[in-house]
């Protein structure tokens, strides 16, 4: 846990990544945090996301995505004419991008549009869809549109929940396929049959079995060809006790393109020690991780080829009680006797879509603002660390006493790497506008593809 300069720390990943072992052992018992994505709505996200959708960060990720080229063969489509890995982006409804480095994409995720209590979808603006679409078409890439999000999954249990209640969301969701030329349709449901969800979110113990049923049909009415794909946590869908879930109907790979695992949002102030916020690989203190999320769900039954590894452009920001070195490394206490301080200029404060819900700050802090406050350059007080057991920096603020997770250049090239090493479905990101100006963080993870 040492200062290294950015070429040394590549060359330290390069020689890491391929000592990283896929069947990296996974504590289930230990996962206390809440998974919260930012495609669809993250923790907090005033509009429904985990990507949560609302503007400032904190809508929820996605985390989710995939796919293949429009032109090429439908990689990754059904018809098992995958070939290679895609790297998916999620753009949010409420902060497109001013511009889209197609050439270095392959797939977007378009977030979120989210399904009300009648299953109808709403909350996404129809016109930037379409041009999004338009524009991706005219580059020869695709577009699903995002169901869902961490507050956008109030009423999954319920729409999946009978065969009637399923053909009438399937319905929906079909005609905004048609309505809008789209290529594929994602479901962020976070999470089926789990306590780590919102609050208020409606749930069943048989969720999991409700919504592989669900995506049948959905395949069925799509057709071979349309990208099929969900946003799913670090560990496999809960069973009826509310546990991962150790082997999955065979129904799932069988139905599905892509399982965007959104190995994002595994530590903050939500914990009562600091960690990293998307491990590569877990230290002792850490529990899950990308390596352990690969396992998991391969173990469970889905094939390496249809698992993409979802990555934050992003990190978090929190109040420590103790000064942060190489010596005490990532894991120290955070000062509890003040509220979640807020992360960067985007980070507003948002409540869950819960009766007596409280608004709070997420503490996210996006890569194009730790770019723009010197934390990779050591400047206005800030001084960075590499943590060799995961793979990722962060950052200390003597002047603020605050300590940031976060994934720069080097973590992505060695998570990238790792993708392509085990040749697994792809990379996702949550999400594009959180880049620089350089886009150094989508050109990091080029190497995914293999």
């Amino acid at each position: 846990m040492v200062q290294l300069s950015f070429k040394a720390v590549v060359a330290t990943i390069v020689a890491a990544v391929a000592l990283v072992d896929a069947a990296d052992v996974m504590n289930a018992a230990g996962h206390q945090h809440r998974l919260v994505r930012r495609c669809g709505g993250k923790k907090n996200s005033t509009i429904t996301h985990h990507h949560p959708a609302s503007q400032g960060g904190n809508n929820g990720h996605h985390h989710g995505g995939n796919n293949g080229h429009h032109n090429g063969g439908n990689n990754g489509h059904h018809n098992g004419q995958q070939q290679g890995s895609i790297i998916t982006a999620y753009i949010t409804d409420w902060a497109i991008p001013s511009s889209i480095a197609w050439n270095k994409l392959d797939h977007i995720n378009y977030a979120f549009a989210v399904p009300g209590k009648d299953g109808t979808l709403s909350q996404f603006t129809a016109s930037q869809l379409q041009s999004v679409v338009k524009e991706a078409h005219a580059n020869q890439k695709t577009v699903s549109l995002s169901v869902g999000g961490w507050t956008g999954s109030l009423h999954f249990s319920d729409l999946v929940l009978t065969p009637s209640s399923r053909a009438s969301f399937a319905k929906n969701i079909v005609q905004a396929v048609n309505d809008y030329n789209l290529d594929g349709i994602d479901i962020d449901w976070e999470y089926p049959n789990s306590a780590n969800g919102v609050a208020c979110n409606s749930n069943n113990k048989a969720d999991t079995a409700n919504f592989l049923a669900f995506m049948q049909l959905l395949r069925q009415q799509l057709g071979p060809n349309k990208i099929l794909s969900t946003a799913v946590g670090v560990q496999p869908f809960d069973d009826e006790s509310q546990n991962p879930s150790t082997s999955l109907a065979a129904g799932w790979a069988q139905t599905v393109d892509y399982f965007n695992m959104m190995v994002y949002d595994l530590a903050g102030s939500w914990n009562p020690v600091s960690g990293a916020n998307s491990p590569l690989a877990a230290d002792k203190d850490d529990s899950m991780s990308v390596t352990s999320a690969v396992q998991a769900w391969s173990s469970a039954g889905i094939p390496k080829s249809k698992l993409v590894v979802g990555v934050p452009f992003y990190g978090y920001l929190a109040k420590v009680n103790q000064p942060i070195t190489a010596a005490t490394g990532e894991h120290v206490k955070f000062d509890t006797s003040v509220p979640q301080i807020q992360g960067d200029q985007y980070d507003t404060k948002s409540a869950d879509p819960c009766p007596g819900a409280t608004a709070t700050f997420s503490g996210e802090f996006q890569y194009r603002s730790i770019v723009q406050q010197g934390v990779n350059t050591n400047s206005s007080s800030w001084t960075n660390y590499w943590d060799a057991h995961t793979s990722t920096p962060y950052a200390y603020n003597s002047k603020d006493q605050t300590f940031l997770t976060y994934d720069n250049p080097a973590s992505l090239t060695a998570k990238a790497k790792y993708v392509a090493q085990q040749k697994l479905g792809g990379i996702m990101l949550w999400s594009l506008e959180m880049d620089d100006a350089n886009s150094s963080l989508l050109n990091a993870i080029q190497g995914a593809r293999h």
